[in-house]
């Protein structure tokens, strides 16, 4: 027999104290554990991210293939020299984007997974699929960011890059908090706008990483993709906070003894 109680625990911040700036984020510490979490959760954590990325592509490749009857057509532009038609660019822009949005709910599995070890519990590479229970909502969320992304990106590029950065945090709180998307974009775009510079100093040590990334054939992807999710994971536990549900489980030893072994506890923000 066992008898199992539940506990709510909430760490971090909160919506409140992000929306008035009163949040605790420190760019360098932020850094700093986002490194040690990558390095703890390496092995679990790269074949989640190796998932997501392959479905990416295969969402890409497909679209694709829809627009232009053959992937083939876009990539000779680049390793061919041949002509980028007005054609091939807007199939390439409108394959990535619904890529990126049908993708939302893998994306999710990765982000929660990323709030587990922001909170110091593992993750397993299965947790993958965490998010499909809010695909809908994650989808939708998804798909409006990307759209005034777009629309910021046509304006002017650095306020399509100032919306990705300000934006990041609104597709985690419609699935840890439950917040509506319109809500959750718009708590993202505030508490980003009242810790404006330390997001934007961890956002910049990123860029580069991801710039020194591609200078080593794309490898140097393999560790700076899960610590961008570890760093996106403490930005979100130190802005909103995040609701952990542990579960203590005591077993007896039989149907007659009082006395109990142990109890067991675990936790996991996916049954927040």
């Amino acid at each position: 027999m066992s008898d199992k109680i539940k506990k709510n625990f909430h760490l971090g911040g909160s919506i409140e104290k992000a929306l008035k700036g009163e949040a605790d984020l420190q760019a360098v510490s932020v850094l700093q554990e986002a490194w040690k979490i990558t390095a703890r959760h390496f092995l679990t954590f790269l074949p989640a991210i190796i998932g997501l990325f392959l479905a990416q592509v295969a969402l890409l490749m497909l679209g694709l293939q829809v627009q232009l009857g053959s992937p083939a057509v876009f990539f000779d532009t680049f390793t061919n020299g041949q002509e980028m038609t007005a054609e091939i660019i807007q199939a390439g822009y409108i394959s990535n984007f619904w890529s990126d949005v049908l993708s939302a709910p893998l994306y999710v599995g990765v982000s929660l997974m990323a709030l587990n070890h922001a909170v110091g519990l593992p993750s397993k590479p299965s947790h993958l699929v965490k998010g499909f229970p809010f695909a809908i909502v994650s989808i939708i969320t998804m798909l409006l960011t990307s759209s005034i992304q777009g629309i910021g990106n046509t304006l002017f590029p650095l306020i399509g890059l100032f919306m990705s950065m300000a934006f990041g945090m609104a597709i985690i709180l419609v699935c840890e908090k439950r917040t509506p998307p319109l809500k959750a974009i718009q708590y993202s775009l505030m508490a980003t706008i009242r810790k404006l510079m330390p997001i934007t100093a961890i956002y910049l040590v990123v860029m580069i990483m991801f710039m020194i990334s591609f200078a080593t054939a794309g490898l140097g992807l393999l560790w700076t993709i899960p610590f961008f999710f570890n760093v996106k994971g403490i930005i979100y536990r130190n802005l909103f906070g995040i609701t952990l549900q542990v579960t203590s489980v005591a077993k007896k030893e039989n149907a007659n003894d009082d006395d109990q072994a142990p109890p067991s506890v675990k936790g996991d923000v996916f049954n927040a």
